[in-house]
């Protein structure tokens, strides 16, 4: 696929190297020189210096070419002109996606939509992070959360403690405990950071994080008998009155949650109190000692999304210091945030660059491959996949297909019903299959998916 992309930033250059890698022609403007430079020495595509709303610029760009068109400058204004543009200057042949931070500036009238600034499909980042926030203050307990199939399917992460009764045993005693073990998967087990696909025999242990497919109600139910907190969550606290934070602290305030929101600028303050009546709204800095302490962090759920990646991560870290039950953060630097995941004082910390990472390339995957979910932080990925064509391991029982190794197979959605996959199972014509991949499974499982591909 020819694809143009603007924004060499760490999200353009991100998914620039991630299609080099699966064999598209990848085409990049920067507005940077110097940076440019440096895309054109690391990166095998076609990197051109100026603006992507530059015509000039636009034109050496082989639009005749183009099939796909990604606009991720961090300027919303230049990714909606970009896409206006190239939509034209294209004849309307390449497909346009583009980031736009704050969308509800743009299009939250209806009179005004996306498709009428030539933008096929709008990435609106803010929001991601807003909804992933909103999963993690709804599922307490766990350190990932992904929603498949109008979610109704989950993959969740949790971790291990000394209180969970399987911990030291193989995951097949772990099934033996109780029949709800059958009706999930597990798919991946993450050990001292590094990420392996289990079987019976493999053992979880403290300190450990378990990642589990299944029916969102069943995961639930799996959570409350295994893994429920004996801290209850009496309070958020977020330490960041942006949009993100604003947003957040006003859906959980409509749900009669105490909230409260700590953010330096006096100015931005006012402005919060004004609108969130029902907020507690404090100046002052989370890396502030004086200001935890009056707080009283003791069963809080402590969200940090600053614009300051340091400040939200030593936030989260001094929160759980000072008695908070829950800290996770927005990091803006994908490479990051998958070190601080390391850190055992932090739950989460999760990248709204990484989030839409996921979102683009589900876009830019050919055939029948629907969805992809990467985990940076496990520096693996979900894939979901309709199976519309003739492929070699169709109606075998699954015990019977050699499967890459780094791969399995999480849930077979068959006439709109989940099946967790046993040895008898099989995959058949018009299913959908969600598979859990590690890096190096991925060029294998492209090629036993390639008949889909090339449709």
């Amino acid at each position: 696929m020819n694809i143009l992309i603007i924004g060499g930033g760490e999200l353009g250059s991100s998914i620039a190297m991630q299609l080099i890698n699966e064999g598209h022609d990848i085409t990049l403007i920067e507005k940077s020189d110097e940076k440019a430079k440096k895309l054109n020495d690391d990166l095998d595509a076609y990197v051109l210096a100026g603006s992507g709303t530059d015509v000039n610029v636009l034109t050496k760009a082989n639009l005749e070419k183009v099939e796909l068109f990604l606009a991720l400058t961090n300027d919303d204004n230049v990714n909606i002109i970009s896409c206006d543009l190239v939509k034209r200057l294209s004849h309307y042949k390449a497909f346009t996606i583009a980031k736009v931070e704050n969308s509800q500036s743009y299009f939250s009238n209806p009179l005004i939509s996306h498709p009428d600034f030539g933008i096929d499909n709008l990435i609106a980042t803010k929001q991601l992070s807003i909804n992933k926030i909103l999963d993690f203050i709804a599922d307490p307990e766990t350190v990932e959360n992904i929603n498949f199939h109008d979610n109704d399917i989950k993959i969740v992460g949790l971790q291990i403690t000394e209180d969970f009764k399987g911990a030291g045993k193989t995951l097949k005693d772990i099934a033996a405990m109780n029949k709800i073990w059958k009706k999930i998967r597990i798919v991946a087990v993450s050990k001292n950071n590094n990420t392996i696909i289990p079987s019976g025999d493999d053992n979880v242990n403290a300190g450990d994080k378990i990642f589990l497919i299944g029916k969102t109600e069943t995961l639930k139910e799996l959570i409350e008998l295994y893994f429920a907190s004996t801290i209850k969550i009496k309070k958020i606290i977020i330490f960041g009155g942006n949009k993100i934070g604003k947003e957040v602290a006003k859906y959980e305030a409509s749900k009669g949650k105490k909230v409260t929101i700590v953010e330096e600028n006096p100015q931005i303050c006012e402005q919060l109190s004004e609108e969130l009546g029902n907020v507690l709204i404090i100046n002052g800095s989370g890396s502030n000692q004086n200001v935890l302490n009056e707080l009283d962090m003791k069963d809080s759920f402590v969200v940090c999304v600053t614009a300051r990646d340091e400040q939200n991560i030593i936030t989260a870290v001094l929160a759980k210091r000072f008695g908070a039950a829950k800290a996770i953060c927005n990091i803006t630097n994908i490479a990051v945030s998958s070190i601080i995941n390391e850190l055992q004082d932090i739950d989460s910390a999760f990248s709204t660059e990484s989030l839409a990472l996921s979102e683009i390339l589900t876009y830019c995957r050919k055939g029948e491959i629907i969805s992809i979910y990467p985990l940076p932080n496990l520096k693996a990925e979900t894939m979901k996949v309709k199976i519309t064509g003739p492929l070699d391991f169709l109606d075998k029982p699954l015990k019977d297909v050699s499967f890459p190794k780094g791969m399995i197979i999480g849930v077979i959605i068959r006439n709109k019903k989940m099946i967790i996959p046993h040895g008898n199972d099989d995959i058949r014509m018009d299913d959908f299959v969600i598979s859990f991949i590690l890096p190096s499974a991925k060029a294998e499982v492209k090629k036993m998916f390639s008949n889909l591909s090339d449709r």
